[in-house]
C-alpha cells in the first residue's frame, strides 16, 4: 500500500492520523460477518465481564470497536435488517420472530445482501441460524444467495441433537445441508463446534485468490438452552448462579470457536486481505444468564439492553488499530457498506433504510489521494 505521507495537506495528515485506513486498491476482500445469537452487551472481556474473551478481545484492540451500535430487540428482525438493509416494518417482520408454524418468511421480491455480492463476483456461505422462515422452498438460505448452506432454520434447538420443540407435539430435527436433512453430517457434536468446524472446511475447500468469498457464520450460541461441554465449566466455579455460570461457559466457548476461525483463515491464505465483522442479534437475556449491565432492558425490550449490541470490525487491512466508534452505527447500514466494500451496485430501487458507513469508520487512502469516495451515503 503506497504510504506517502509528504503528499499530503495538514488536514488529510490528521485524517490519516486519527482515522482508521482501508487499503481496497489490490483486490476485493473476502468478507466474514459473524452473527452471535443473545450475547448481552456486558458479556465481553472488554466491557469489563468476568467471562474471559481473549480472542473477541484481541480482534477488537486490533480493530474498530462499536461503541454505539444498534440492533434489533429479536432475532428475526435483526436477521431481516442485516440481509436486506431495511427496517422490519418495511418486509413484515415487526411482529417478533417466526415461528415453525407459520406460512411466512422475509419477503421474496427482497434483495438479500448474498444476493448483491454474488452479482459482484463472490463465492457467498451461510453457516448457521436461518430464522428468516422456510415455509416453501423459495424461503431458503440457498434460493436468497447462498451458494450453500449448512445450519439450523430456526435455532434455539438442542446443542447436541438438534431437535427443536416449539410445544407438546410440535417438535422437529432443525439442521439442515443445503435444503435437505443432514442427517449424514449430525454426530452429535455441539452445535458451536459443529459450526466451526463446518466454517473450516468451506475455507479449506475454496480459492482464496481466484474468487472473493462472503461467509456469514451465524452461531447457535450463546442462546438457550444453556447447554455446554463440561470442561468450559470448570472455568467458573465461582459464579453462584447457575445460569449465569453455564452462560458463561458458553460464551468462552464461543470465543474459542473464533479463534480456531481467525487461525483457519491465516491458515489458508484468506486472512491478509479479510474483513471480520462481529455483532450480536439483540441484548442479553438475564434470566438465560446474560447481562447488559449498565444498561436498562433486555432482549425483547426497546431499552438499550434490548437493542445496543457487542460489534466489532477487525481486518489486518486496517493500519491504525485500538480505534473506538461512538459513531451511530445500525445493523441495517451493512447492507449498503458491505455490498459497496465489495465493489457491488446499489440500485435506487433497493428502497434501503440502511446507510452506507465504511467511509465514516475507515477512511480510504484511495479516497484521499484522489478527493473521490466509492461510498454512498
Amino acid at each position: 500500500m503506497r504510504v506517502l505521507l509528504h503528499h499530503l495537506g495538514p488536514e488529510a495528515f490528521v485524517i490519516l492520523m486519527w482515522f482508521l485506513i482501508f487499503d481496497k486498491s489490490s483486490s476485493q476482500p473476502h468478507i466474514v460477518f459473524i452473527l452471535v445469537d443473545d450475547q448481552g452487551f456486558r458479556d465481553v472481556g472488554y466491557h469489563g465481564s468476568e467471562i474471559k474473551t481473549p480472542t473477541l478481545d484481541r480482534l477488537a484492540a486490533e480493530g474498530v470497536k462499536l461503541e454505539n451500535y444498534y440492533v434489533q430487540p429479536l432475532c428475526s428482525p435483526s436477521r431481516s435488517q442485516l440481509m436486506t438493509g431495511r427496517y422490519q416494518i418495511h418486509t413484515g417482520l415487526q411482529h417478533s420472530i417466526i415461528r415453525a408454524t407459520q406460512p411466512n418468511c422475509l419477503p421474496l421480491d427482497n434483495v438479500t445482501l448474498p444476493q448483491k455480492l454474488k452479482q459482484a463476483g463472490y463465492s457467498t456461505h451461510m453457516v448457521g441460524k436461518w430464522h428468516l422462515g422456510f415455509y416453501k422452498r423459495g424461503c431458503l438460505p440457498t434460493k436468497r444467495g447462498f451458494d450453500t448452506f449448512f445450519g439450523s432454520l430456526l435455532g434455539s434447538g438442542d446443542y447436541y441433537s438438534h431437535y427443536k420443540c416449539e410445544g407438546p407435539g410440535m417438535c422437529g430435527y432443525d439442521l439442515y445441508e443445503g435444503e435437505e436433512a443432514a442427517w449424514e453430517q449430525d454426530r452429535g457434536v455441539y452445535s458451536t463446534m459443529m459450526l466451526t468446524r463446518k466454517a473450516i472446511s468451506i475455507l479449506a475447500n475454496h480459492k482464496p485468490r481466484k474468487q472473493p468469498l462472503f461467509l456469514y457464520l451465524a452461531y447457535q450460541a450463546v442462546h438457550s438452552p444453556l447447554q455446554v461441554p463440561a470442561r468450559y465449566l470448570e472455568r467458573y466455579k465461582g459464579i453462584p448462579n447457575l445460569h449465569r455460570r453455564k452462560y458463561a461457559a458458553m460464551v468462552s466457548c464461543l470465543d474459542e470457536a473464533i479463534h480456531n476461525l481467525t487461525l483457519a483463515l491465516k491458515r489458508y491464505g484468506y486472512y491478509d486481505n479479510t474483513v471480520i465483522v462481529y455483532s450480536s442479534d439483540n441484548g442479553g437475556q438475564p434470566l438465560a444468564g446474560g447481562s447488559n449491565w449498565p444498561l436498562r432492558g433486555s432482549k425483547a425490550t426497546y431499552w438499550e439492553g434490548g437493542i445496543r449490541a457487542v460489534g466489532f470490525v477487525h481486518s489486518p487491512l486496517l493500519v491504525n488499530k485500538g480505534t473506538k466508534c461512538r459513531s451511530l452505527v445500525h445493523i441495517t447500514d451493512w447492507f449498503p457498506t458491505l455490498v459497496t466494500l465489495g465493489e457491488g451496485t446499489l440500485d435506487e430501487d433497493l428502497n434501503l433504510d440502511g446507510y452506507d458507513v465504511w467511509e465514516i469508520l475507515f477512511p480510504l487512502l484511495d479516497d484521499v489521494w484522489s478527493g473521490t469516495s466509492p461510498t454512498r451515503m
